[in-house]
């Protein structure tokens, strides 16, 4: 049964970098998949250190527990830019995960990310143009 749920596991995750825009429900269990110009509320449930029940809701009705994403290519200072802001409600630090594919690129690869602080927003840049970002493995930690 175990090598069973590690399969379907693999198989999950693989469904999700292959969604289109078109077909894209941002939501696929706890991992958060945006295109470029998506901006999204997503509600989570937090135990302890864990986050669950993430939905996607069409605006703030607890502010508590909803985390504001957005993901652009802007003009920052001379250049353009992907960029990735993230409004963590929680007063934790909210701690996550990215893969991104690029415009040229085939597959996704694995980006670093830093911590959101509680109560505060974060920015990720990058000095290129990003296709999709893909989000997963979130955790609350003490700041």
């Amino acid at each position: 049964m175990a090598l069973l749920l590690i399969s379907n596991s693999a198989i999950y995750g693989q469904n999700v970098e292959t969604v289109s825009k078109n077909e894209n429900k941002f939501i696929y269990s706890n991992s958060i998949k945006l295109f470029m110009g998506d901006s999204i509320y997503v509600e989570a449930n937090s135990t302890g250190n864990s986050l669950s029940d993430f939905v996607v809701v069409k605006s703030i009705s607890d502010s508590t527990k909803t985390i504001s994403i957005q993901f652009s290519f802007d003009k920052y200072g001379m250049n353009n830019a992907s960029l990735l802001k993230v409004v963590n409600p929680f007063t934790k630090s909210l701690y996550y995960k990215a893969k991104i594919r690029t415009v040229a690129g085939k597959r996704y690869s694995e980006t670093s990310i830093m911590p959101v602080l509680g109560g505060i927003y974060g920015i990720e840049m990058w000095p290129y143009k990003i296709e999709s970002i893909i989000l997963y493995d979130f955790e609350l930690k003490q700041q």
